[in-house]
C-alpha cells in the first residue's frame, strides 16, 4: 500500500511523471486542457524533483523535434515492400508508403521497387469524433499513399518480413480458411482474415484485446518454456538467453506489434535488472517514452493507448487483485481494465455492455487455456484440425450469446474535463483502497459517469455547427432538447455525419430539413434515415430518392418551430433549375438572425429583395460561393456581419474569387469549411455574447468571442 501512495511522489516509481509529461506534451498538440495539466505537473516537478524536471525538458525537446521531422518528408521514389494486397503494396524506405496500384499479384514482400507517382489528396473532413484517418497512418508511420503510375522492379532482398509471410504461406496451405483465419490470429496477430462481424461483436463486448498478440499471451508461453526449461536444471544466465531468443523470434513473427515488443521488452527488462532502484512501473514508464520519441503520433492509436493504459493499471493495481483463487484473479483484473478503459471504449463504440466484465472471465479462461495453447498444438499436429474447427464454431457461438444477452449503456464521454476527472477518481481509489476514503473517491467516479450520462441529454445551450462535409451542405442547429439538421452531404462510404451524431450521444433528430435535390445536399440522407430516428422530413419538393413516407413539402412562408428555433421558408420557386429551388430559411438562432440559402441564384436572390425585408447577422452564402449568387445588391440588402461558406476541393472554382471581394470590400468576416474546418456559433443562455468555434483535425480548436 505505501508503494502505491508514493506512485506521485518521488521516491518509488517516479520515472511514470516523465511518461505523463510526454503524454501531456503529445496531447497538447490537440487539447487546451493538456496544455494546463502539463504546465500543473511541470510545477509539481520543479517543487519536488529538479532532475525529473530536467529530463522532463530534455524528452519534450526530442518530441517537439520528432513531430517537426514528421511534417517536413519528401517522398523518396524507392524502397523495399513490406506488404502486398489486393490493389495496394507497402513499401519501407526511411518512412511507409502505402502505393496504389491496379494488379499487385506480381508483386513479392522483399522486392525493392522505383515508383513514380502523385500523393492522393484526399479532402479531409474535420468532423468532431470522428476517425481520423490520417492521423492513424501517421501513427503506423505511413507517410504518405501514392496514386502509382509507373513501377518497375529492381531486385530482390531478404528481409525479417519474409518470414512472417512464409508462416502464413503455410498455414494457408495446410489448412482450411476458417482454421487458417484463427491460427494465424492467436500466433502471428494477424485478423485480416477474420470475418468482420466477429470483429465488430467481439469489440462491442470488449473481448477483442483477447485478439491482440499481447503480454497475456507472451506470459503464458514463455510460462510454458520456463516450465520445460525448469526440467533441465539450466544456469540462470543460459534461462535468459533461451528467453531472450524465443522474444526477439516471436517479433519477427508477430512483426513487431506495439504489444508484443512493449511485453518483451518489460519481460527482459525484469530479467535483467541487477537493481531495485527502479520499479515495474518505472521500466513500462521508459519503454512508452522510448516509443512516443520513436513515434510520437502513436499517442493518437487507439490500440497502443489501450495497451499502455491497461498495463499500467494492473501493474499499480496490483494489491487490489492479487487473491490466491484464480478465477477472482480474473474478475478483478477484468474489472480493473475494464474501468480504466471505459471513457475510451465507450467513445470507440457509442455504448457499454454491463456483462462484458463477467463475459470477460469466461473468454479469458476459453482463450488462455484452451483455444490459445490449441492453436500451438494444432500448427504442429494438423491431425487435431477437427476439434480445433469445433472449438472455433462454440467461441463464434459464445460470441453471438454474448452479443445478443447484454443490456446496453449508451453515452461518452463528450467532455475532456470529464474523462480527467473520471481517472483521477479511479486513482484515489487505487491508493486508498484499504481504507475509508475509499468510498469518497468510488463515489466521485460514479457521480462523474452519472454526469457524463446527464449532460450528453441535457444540453442547455443553443448552436449552430457548419459541418465540413467537403463540397457539400450539413448544417446542425441544436437548442436545449431539440436537434435540426439542414442537409446531409454527398454519400460517404465512412458515414461522417452519421457517425458525427452518433459520437454526439444523438440517436434522435427532431427535424431534417434537405433544401433541394442535388446529391451533395441530400447524399447521406438514407444512411442517416436508416440509423437515427428521424421525426419529420421537410423538402422543397418530394424525393423518390428518399426512403420517407411522410415527406413534408414546404411552401413559401411555410415555418416550423422546435425548441427556441424558429425558421420561415422564404422561397418557392418551381424553376428548371433545381439550385433556384432549394427552401431559404430565415430566423432567429440565439442572439442573432440567420438566413440559409441553400444554392439559389441571382433569381431568387432578387425575389427575397422584392418580398422581405429582413436584416440578417449571419449568412450561410448561397451555393458554396458560386459568382451564380451573392451579388452586391443582396449584400447591400442583408448586411450579414458573417459570412459562413461550406466547400472543399472542387472543379468549379468555388468560393468565387469576385464574391469574396465583395465580402471583404463590405467588411464581411469570411469562414470557409475548407479551411477552418468545422464552424460552430455557441449561443448561452443569459449571456449577450457569442462564442465562434473553429475545428480541423490534429490543431487544437479556435475559439472567438464574437461581438
Amino acid at each position: 500500500m505505501s508503494r502505491l501512495k508514493t506512485i506521485l511522489q518521488y521516491d518509488s516509481s517516479k520515472f511514470i511523471h516523465l511518461a505523463i509529461v510526454s503524454i501531456l506534451f503529445c496531447l497538447s498538440k490537440t487539447s487546451y486542457l493538456a496544455i494546463i495539466l502539463l504546465i500543473a505537473e511541470l510545477i509539481l516537478l520543479f517543487y519536488n524533483s529538479k532532475n525529473l524536471l530536467i529530463y522532463a525538458f530534455i524528452i519534450m525537446t526530442i518530441l517537439f523535434v520528432r513531430f517537426s521531422l514528421t511534417e517536413t518528408v519528401d517522398i523518396e521514389n524507392e524502397g523495399q515492400i513490406i506488404k502486398v494486397e489486393e490493389k495496394r503494396i507497402t513499401v519501407k524506405n526511411k518512412y511507409l508508403y502505402h502505393l496504389y496500384l491496379k494488379n499487385t499479384d506480381i508483386y513479392q514482400v522483399g522486392m525493392v521497387v522505383r515508383f513514380k507517382g502523385e500523393p492522393i489528396d484526399i479532402d479531409v473532413k474535420n468532423l468532431p469524433n470522428n476517425f481520423d484517418y490520417f492521423t492513424y497512418l501517421k501513427s503506423i508511420n505511413v507517410k504518405d499513399m501514392i496514386k502509382v503510375e509507373d513501377i518497375s522492379i529492381i531486385n530482390q532482398q531478404f528481409t525479417w518480413r519474409i518470414i512472417p509471410e512464409y508462416v502464413k504461406t503455410i498455414i494457408n496451405g495446410r489448412y482450411d480458411e476458417s482454421t487458417a483465419t484463427y491460427l494465424k490470429l492467436f500466433i502471428l496477430g494477424d485478423n485480416d482474415d477474420l470475418d468482420q462481424m466477429i470483429m465488430d461483436k467481439t469489440r462491442v463486448i470488449g473481448i477483442s484485446h483477447l485478439f491482440a498478440i499481447s503480454g497475456m499471451h507472451l506470459g503464458l508461453i514463455i510460462g510454458f518454456i520456463n516450465f520445460v526449461l525448469d526440467k533441465f536444471y539450466l544456469r540462470k544466465k543460459t534461462h535468459h538467453l533461451i528467453i531472450g531468443g524465443f522474444l526477439v523470434l516471436y517479433n519477427i513473427l508477430t512483426a513487431f506489434s506495439v504489444s508484443i515488443v512493449r511485453a518483451s521488452l518489460l519481460t527482459a527488462t525484469l530479467f535483467l535488472k541487477k537493481s531495485r532502484d527502479f520499479t515495474k512501473t518505472d521500466y513500462l514508464s521508459f519503454i512508452m517514452v522510448g516509443f512516443l520519441i520513436y513515434n510520437p503520433y502513436l499517442l493518437f492509436n487507439v490500440g497502443f493507448v489501450l495497451s499502455f493504459l491497461v498495463s499500467f493499471s494492473i501493474i499499480m493495481g496490483k494489491f487490489i487483485w492479487m487473491d490466491k483463487e484464480k478465477v477472482v484473479q480474473v474478475l478483478k483484473i477484468g474489472i480493473l481494465a475494464n474501468l480504466v478503459s471505459l471513457p475510451i471504449i465507450i467513445n470507440l463504440n457509442g455504448s457499454y455492455g454491463l456483462m462484458n466484465i463477467f463475459y470477460n472471465v469466461v473468454f479469458v479462461y476459453f482463450v488462455s487455456f484452451l483455444f490459445l495453447p490449441l492453436s500451438f498444438i494444432v500448427l504442429f499436429f494438423p491431425e487435431l484440425t477437427k476439434l480445433y474447427q469445433s472449438i472455433i464454431n462454440l467461441f463464434e457461438l459464445l460470441v453471438n450469446f454474448s452479443y445478443e444477452v447484454n443490456y446496453y449503456l449508451e453515452f461518452s464521454f463528450e467532455n475532456e474535463i470529464l474523462k480527467v476527472l473520471y481517472w483521477l477518481s479511479l486513482l484515489g481509489l487505487f491508493i486508498n483502497y484499504k481504507s475509508s476514503k475509499k468510498r469518497i473517491f468510488a463515489f466521485s467516479a460514479v457521480f462523474v459517469l452519472a454526469l457524463s450520462i446527464y449532460s450528453q441529454n441535457y444540453n442547455y445551450f443553443t448552436y449552430v455547427r457548419i459541418l465540413d462535409v467537403n463540397q457539400g451542405d450539413a448544417i446542425h442547429l441544436h437548442s436545449n432538447k431539440c436537434d435540426i439538421l439542414i442537409d446531409t452531404g454527398y454519400v460517404d462510404d465512412y458515414d461522417g455525419v452519421l457517425n458525427y451524431f452518433l459520437n454526439e450521444n444523438i440517436k434522435e433528430i427532431d427535424i431534417l430539413i434537405l433544401t433541394h435535390g442535388h446529391s451533395d445536399h441530400f447524399g447521406e440522407a438514407n444512411d442517416i434515415l436508416k440509423n437515427i430516428v428521424v421525426k419529420k422530413l421537410i423538402v422543397n419538393q418530394y424525393n423518390k430518392e428518399v426512403n420517407y413516407k411522410n415527406q413534408i413539402v414546404f411552401k413559401k412562408d411555410d415555418s416550423i418551430k422546435c425548441e427556441d428555433i424558429v425558421l420561415q421558408n422564404l422561397n418557392n420557386s418551381n424553376s428548371e433549375n433545381e439550385n433556384n429551388n432549394s427552401l431559404v430559411l430565415y430566423g432567429k438562432i440565439g442572439n442573432d438572425n440567420w438566413l440559409f440559402t441553400g444554392d439559389i441564384e441571382i433569381e431568387v436572390e432578387q425575389e427575397i429583395l422584392k418580398n422581405y425585408t429582413i436584416d440578417i447577422d449571419v449568412l450561410k452564402v448561397a451555393h458554396h460561393g458560386s459568382i451564380t449568387s451573392s451579388t452586391e445588391e443582396f449584400l447591400d440588402f442583408l448586411t450579414p456581419e458573417y459570412a459562413l461558406i461550406s466547400v472543399g476541393k472542387n472543379n468549379y472554382k468555388h468560393p468565387d474569387e469576385e464574391v469574396l471581394k465583395r465580402f471583404s470590400s463590405r467588411n464581411i468576416e469570411v469562414l470557409r469549411t475548407d479551411i477552418e474546418g468545422t464552424i460552430t456559433f455557441y449561443y448561452f443562455p443569459y449571456i449577450d455574447r457569442c462564442v465562434i468555434e473553429t475545428y480541423l483535425l490534429e490543431k487544437r480548436p479556435k475559439y472567438t468571442i464574437k461581438n
